[in-house]
């Protein structure tokens, strides 16, 4: 509900701060920005980091409390209209403010830029993943939609700004990508397999070089998972593969293209191996059944990995 003063049309800055907001100020520093911490490292950022470019940048602040309010939707289940209604609300404020901004993206803003693009990308992961109605063809324009929202991660470290990156505090947040193996390293058993059956399709070779390039990316998460045996909260890897999949793969996607759902039957896979983490829960096992019951039982060689 508005504060009298918004509701007296006054500059919603000056209103004063109601308990909700503080409540979910604390949930985030408690609890949710544990997504960013790094296992057996003294190597973190801390709330104070992130909180200091939340100052120029009240779209973030709103977006980091829409991420607190959601996390508690998931925490609280008695309580999960409340939350998810305010969670909604915040996230509205957040992407109101954003796009009221210039678009020219500077080394100023840069750095609340990308946050926000990582908040917004794992808020909509976990809404796609964990919130998700019984409707497997809604689920699967849901998750297109937030790869394409999470792609705006390569607007920023796309534009010479990945070394000014480095030399913030957000440089622990960046470290996977330096660990992730090269994305034209060469593919395993598992999804070597994978693409040789793909090619045996006898697809055009443009179509094929898409699927390449998503199983190279899959594969280059799947060596990192194997590699650094995943502990804790260290989920970077893992949402890091949207962002590394050409559009054009996600594009196939939404055309629900039986050989791009098997992909991402695989990506689920490896999700599932950290249900234990809220922003995922069971969503994993959700995307390997439901694509399996999809695609029916000609597929079923197709997806013994994943199923497995």
């Amino acid at each position: 509900m508005a504060s009298p003063d918004q509701q007296a049309g006054k500059d919603p800055e000056c209103a004063p701060v109601n308990m909700l907001h503080v409540e979910l100020a604390h949930n985030l520093s408690a609890e949710v920005l544990k997504v960013f911490e790094k296992p057996n490292t003294t190597s973190s950022v801390s709330f104070q980091d992130i909180l200091q470019y939340c100052l120029g940048a009240p779209y973030l602040m709103n977006g980091l409390l829409s991420l607190s309010a959601l996390h508690l939707s998931i925490m609280r289940p008695g309580q999960r209209t409340f939350y998810r209604d305010h969670s909604t609300e915040l996230q509205n404020h957040a992407l109101g403010a954003f796009h009221g901004l210039s678009t020219q993206i500077t080394d100023e803003n840069c750095v609340p830029v990308f946050l926000f693009a990582g908040v917004l990308g794992l808020h909509m992961l976990c809404e796609t993943l964990v919130c998700r109605e019984d409707d497997f063809e809604r689920f699967l324009d849901r998750f297109v939609q937030y790869v394409i929202v999470h792609h705006g991660v390569r607007i920023v470290t796309g534009q010479g700004r990945w070394e000014l990156l480095q030399q913030t505090t957000l440089k622990p947040l960046l470290g996977v990508s330096e660990k992730m193996p090269a994305l034209d390293s060469s593919l395993g058993p598992v999804c070597g397999t994978l693409f040789n059956r793909i090619r045996a399709l006898g697809l055009d070779e443009a179509t094929d070089r898409k699927y390449e390039q998503a199983i190279q990316a899959l594969q280059s998460v799947m060596t990192f998972v194997e590699e650094q045996d995943l502990r804790g909260h260290d989920i970077d890897a893992l949402v890091a593969w949207p962002v590394l999949v050409p559009r054009e793969y996600i594009d196939l996607v939404a055309e629900r293209k039986g050989e791009a759902l098997v992909i991402l039957a695989y990506f689920g896979a490896l999700i599932d191996t950290q249900r234990h983490e809220w922003v995922f829960c069971d969503g994993g096992r959700y995307l390997v059944d439901s694509i399996s019951q999809y695609l029916g039982p000609s597929w079923g060689e197709w997806l013994e990995w994943p199923k497995q």
